[in-house]
Parts: C-alpha cells; sequence; structure tokens
C-alpha cells in the first residue's frame, strides 16, 4: 500500500527528471567504454598498479562551481558537454588501464531528499534495467553504503552485457539528492577483473565530494 501511495505521488514530469540525467550519464559511459575495450582488444593486456604505490591526489572543481572532489593525478579528465539541447553537462574520468570510467554529472532534479530515499530501492533499478534492457543484471541495490557530502546516497551495482566479443562490464551508480532540488550521479564501470581492484581509489574520491552552497 505506500508503495502504492508513493507511485500515486510522484508525477510523470518527477519520474522524466530521473530518467533523463541518468540517460545521458549512461549513454557517455557506454559509447566510450565500448571504444575503450575495442582500442586493448586482442592486445596484451595493460599491467594495473600496485596497490602498494602512493596514489597523489588532484582537486577537481566542476567548472559551473557545483562541487569539488579528489582523484588521483593519473587518472584523465574530460568535461563534456551536453549531448541534447536541454542536457547536462558530464565529467569523465578515464584511469590508467583505460577500461576503467567514471562519468560524474550534477542536474537539477524535482525530487526531496525523502522523495528520494522513499523511492530509490523501488524506481531507480527499473529506470536503468529499462534504458539498457540488451542485458542490465542488478547485482545490489542500498542506501546504506554510501553518503555524497553527508547526504544519503543510493548505490547500484550492476553487470552490463555489451556484446559477444566484448563481454560483459561491471558498474557502480551511486546518487543522492540535496537540498537546492540537485542531484549528483557518478557511474563507475570497468572489467569484471578490475572492478575490485580500482574500489578503494572509487570510495575516497566519493568521500571527497563536497557539493557548494547555493
Amino acid at each position: 500500500m505506500n508503495d502504492l501511495c508513493y507511485k500515486s505521488k510522484i508525477s510523470f514530469i518527477k519520474l522524466f527528471c530521473i530518467c533523463m540525467p541518468i540517460f545521458i550519464i549512461f549513454m557517455a559511459l557506454l559509447t566510450t567504454s565500448i571504444f575503450s575495450y575495442v582500442f586493448i582488444y586482442g592486445q596484451e593486456e595493460l599491467q594495473v598498479q600496485s596497490q602498494t604505490d602512493k596514489v597523489q591526489n588532484t582537486t577537481y572543481t566542476d567548472p559551473n562551481n557545483n562541487y569539488t572532489l579528489q582523484y588521483p593525478n593519473s587518472w584523465k579528465v574530460e568535461y563534456k558537454e551536453p549531448y541534447i539541447k536541454f542536457g547536462y553537462p558530464v565529467t569523465q574520468f578515464t584511469l590508467p588501464d583505460h577500461l576503467s570510467i567514471i562519468t560524474i554529472s550534477m542536474t537539477d532534479i524535482d525530487l526531496d531528499e525523502k522523495e528520494f530515499k522513499d523511492g530509490f530501492l523501488i524506481y531507480y533499478p527499473l529506470i536503468l534495467q529499462e534504458r539498457f534492457n540488451n542485458g542490465l543484471e542488478i547485482l545490489d541495490k542500498t542506501l546504506k553504503n554510501f553518503t555524497i557530502d553527508g547526504h544519503t546516497a543510493g548505490s547500484i551495482v550492476f553487470n552490463n552485457y555489451v556484446d559477444n566479443s566484448l563481454g560483459i562490464i561491471k558498474g557502480l551508480f551511486v546518487t543522492s539528492v540535496f537540498e537546492n532540488n540537485k542531484t549528483l550521479s557518478l557511474t563507475y564501470t570497468s572489467s569484471e577483473k578490475n572492478f575490485d581492484h580500482n574500489m578503494d581509489d572509487i570510495e575516497s574520491m566519493i568521500k571527497s565530494i563536497k557539493i557548494a552552497p547555493k
């Protein structure tokens, strides 16, 4: 009954505002991921850095002054303008293995924090599966693993089948909603082999995010 009440409360406009930022982020993510896989496919796999190597962090400031974060200075950073007229920019971080990619976008949303927390576990996995019905498998979904600048964040771990030659990529989607009707979404994808290897750096990045007051 509570689920039905919540569903009737959220308007089509709110759901659209959720769907579009996620769709834009994933389109940028998957396009780049596929090219990365093609680039190394059939070549000798690049050796990943030892986990004992000391990581030197650099501060990234969003060009629109929405947030800052810390990331290893060995990562390549690209700021991408919106793919569609009313879209939002995406910042992409490419890790040295050329397989692991992080995309971050901050967008407007017509949800408050309570509505977000009440509906995340129900609606966000459905939205992801609808957008990628060619093989997206939800492995885990929770509101307990992450916070972003003190705000509860929802996270989804997933596998996504690309095609017969490129196989499966593993991903982590993390998002939160803030008082200023903004939502920040981060998506990390990698090969199944490298996914866990990079998680310490990914978690440190998420912990370092600071949302600019508006």
